[in-house]
């Protein structure tokens, strides 16, 4: 199993590091933080949409598909009360002169993003205290 190792950076930010890559997260002002880094929710639409993105652009590749002006898109529905988000939304915006035939093939390897696989699939999530 891979570990992520996560960090207190004072105030209510956090960081965490992976092979050698650090990233800080944190609150805007109005929440209480400093506004480091994204929200812990944001990092969630954002790892959906760089995953997909990811996917798109390695297929593109090795299809020899020009891929310079992708853009990916994630709208959420963050519900506050029930501490969940309750939607995602990715929109996928394909570079100018992308070819026709090849459309329906980007929405069929998006699909088999890991991210969006995981988050389908209703992981289980175990947490425990250390001694």
């Amino acid at each position: 199993m891979a570990t992520v190792t996560v960090k207190y950076e004072g105030g209510v930010a956090s960081s965490f590091e992976v092979r050698g890559h650090k990233c800080v997260v944190d609150l805007p002002k109005e929440m209480g933080g400093e506004d480091r880094g994204p929200t812990p929710i944001e990092l969630v639409a954002g790892a959906l949409g760089t995953c997909i993105a990811t996917y798109i652009i390695r297929w593109c590749n090795e299809a020899h598909v020009p891929v310079d002006g992708l853009q990916v898109k994630v709208d959420f529905v963050h519900d506050v009360d029930a501490h969940c988000i309750r939607e995602l939304s990715a929109h996928i915006e394909l570079p100018p002169n992308f070819p026709e035939k090849r459309r329906d093939a980007v929405l069929r390897v998006a699909d088999m993003c890991t991210v969006h696989n995981t988050l389908c699939s209703n992981p289980k999530v175990n947490i425990t205290l250390s001694n």
